[in-house]
């Protein structure tokens, strides 16, 4: 019997004892109360699209299985709610939204999510507002920093926050969403102690199959890098071997420097890999150690924006100066 198999009779079981609980406090719940599971013999044939904005600096993924099976992943800064991603649902005729999920707090990552849930006219309590029908989904708690997009966003998001665990499901279609990092706790048992506490070691990290498509959103995660005595925290050596090998990453941190080390990288061993970055950012992202890092492991490049990537990769990079859709039916998939 499959993982996935058994994870999932055990949530029917914990259904059939618990039917009378109504207060979504965590992942684990959400998934046998609302019920839907993929298929669970990973069939295929359905479009799944996933479409990476182009919010600047920053980070926002929509994924659409349907009109009605549809997750935002973060919603770049404040504006890019209300200006880029707004519009964009609009334009693919997306009323409603299944999920949100929030991969971190950091301003770049969530500073769109409550402009996206107040909709166009920016009031929460309107017929245009735009709140996930099954909720949105943190790694819990609070900005230990806090920030007016923190605040904003918890205040909007109120208790249609729900917190998420490794090894938590959600199912989208037939495709399967898996946290497989959070706060530094691996989906095996594995907790890497954030010391001293760093939002972007803190993120949720998401694994998405269907069929035998795999795609990994490393978010802002970590691998140990950065400079001394600004060396981040490895999360990626540890969580690589229980990800495995990928088709599509989504680079961590923008291609910064602190994520995608070479034991990761060899790992999950993807074919094509998605930076968000904006240009004239703070942060020289993307690092020309992770470009040549990349293309040396003949993985394919796409770029949201120019960034700081160095002209000596004009080449060998795709920079789209847009956003960029990926799309797959379980079995073949491609980028445009």
């Amino acid at each position: 019997m499959s993982k996935f198999m058994k994870r999932h009779l055990a949530i029917v079981f914990i259904f059939l004892l618990s039917v009378a609980c109504t207060s979504l406090t965590s992942l684990n719940q959400l998934r046998y109360i609302n019920g839907a599971s993929p298929a669970a013999d990973g069939s295929i044939g359905a479009a799944l699209r996933l479409f990476f904005l182009n919010v600047g600096q920053g980070d926002s993924t929509l994924i659409v299985a349907s009109p009605y099976e549809t997750m935002l992943i973060d919603a770049g800064p404040s504006q890019a709610g209300h200006d880029i991603v707004l519009p964009f649902l609009r334009e693919q005729g997306i009323k409603k939204l299944k999920y949100i999920i929030a991969t971190h707090y950091h301003d770049d990552h969530i500073g769109g999510i409550a402009e996206v849930m107040k909709g166009e006219d920016q009031i929460l309590g309107t017929t245009d507002d735009m709140i996930p029908t099954n909720g949105v989904i943190d790694r819990g708690g609070k900005y230990e920093d806090s920030s007016p997009a923190f605040e904003e966003y918890a205040k909007t998001a109120g208790t249609h926050r729900i917190t998420a665990y490794p090894g938590d499901i959600v199912a989208l279609g037939e495709a399967s969403v898996e946290v497989v990092a959070a706060n530094g706790a691996l989906e095996d048992g594995t907790e890497i102690p954030i010391e001293p506490f760093d939002e972007n070691s803190a993120s949720l990290v998401l694994l998405l199959i269907q069929g035998d498509f795999k795609y990994l959103h490393a978010s802002d995660i970590t691998g140990g890098g950065g400079d001394p005595p600004y060396q981040t925290i490895d999360i990626e050596t540890s969580l690589a071997p229980l990800v495995g090998d990928i088709d599509v990453l989504r680079v961590a941190h923008h291609g910064s420097q602190t994520g995608t080390n070479a034991n990761f990288l060899d790992a999950v061993d993807p074919e094509a890999a998605i930076i968000s970055v904006g240009d004239g950012n703070d942060f020289g992202h993307p690092h020309g150690e992770i470009i040549d890092r990349l293309l040396e492991d003949n993985v394919e490049i796409y770029q949201t924006e120019q960034g700081w990537l160095d002209e000596r990769f004009d080449d060998d990079v795709h920079v789209m100066n847009g956003s960029i859709t990926l799309m797959t039916d379980g079995d073949t998939w491609s980028i445009e």
